[in-house]
């Protein structure tokens, strides 16, 4: 997913003891995932560092260790976690909650009919309300710096490259890439230039 959105071979750094408002779909950060000991720092550093406690929204089609942490633990149909998103989405393009080029460049200025992922047509299949879709979308774009979040239970699936790719494209929408409390991607090793 890092390669094929981002153009990066590494893994970034999530910058969570920066974000306002952290969005995790089945990244158990807190557990499991990639490096708990550095995330349960950077998790207490967003909880209780020198400005406002953060909001934690944990989607998961299980309950784990940083779902029971979260402001708010919603339940997703397993495998559907990218639909949720690209319903979220379309929640904040439609709204123009969304930065405008990464709207644009999502919708293929225009082409790409994103109102097929709206709300109420995708709340059956995830098993999440049309009204709980919106709410989260509109708190996330509107709560910067805001940083989506995913792994474990969400890339376990035969379409878990979609909905990774879909959750992680939510993070072009904030301004989260490359920025203080979203994405930051590591420089090179010195060693590259050698080979």
């Amino acid at each position: 997913v890092m390669k094929n959105l981002f153009d990066q071979d590494r893994l970034p750094e999530f910058d969570i003891e920066n974000t306002k408002f952290l969005l995790s779909f089945g990244a158990d950060f807190l557990n499991t995932w990639i490096s708990p000991v550095r995330y349960m720092r950077a998790y207490g550093e967003f909880r209780q560092g020198d400005r406002s406690r953060g909001t934690l929204v944990h989607v998961d089609s299980r309950f784990s260790m940083t779902g029971a942490n979260a402001d708010e633990n919603i339940f997703v149909r397993p495998g559907r976690e990218g639909l949720l998103a690209l319903s979220m989405i379309q929640v904040i393009v439609t709204g123009g909650l969304g930065d405008p080029v990464p709207a644009r460049d999502i919708t293929g200025a225009g082409n790409v009919d994103i109102d097929r992922w709206a709300p109420e047509l995708v709340a059956e299949e995830t098993g999440v309300s049309a009204d709980k879709i919106k709410r989260i979308a509109e708190a996330f774009a509107t709560n910067r710096p805001a940083l989506a979040i995913g792994g474990g239970s969400a890339g376990a699936h035969t379409n878990g490259l979609f909905n990774l790719t879909a959750i992680y494209s939510l993070n072009y929408l904030v301004g989260a890439v490359h920025s203080r409390g979203g994405i930051v991607f590591n420089p090179p090793p010195a060693t590259d230039d050698l080979a």
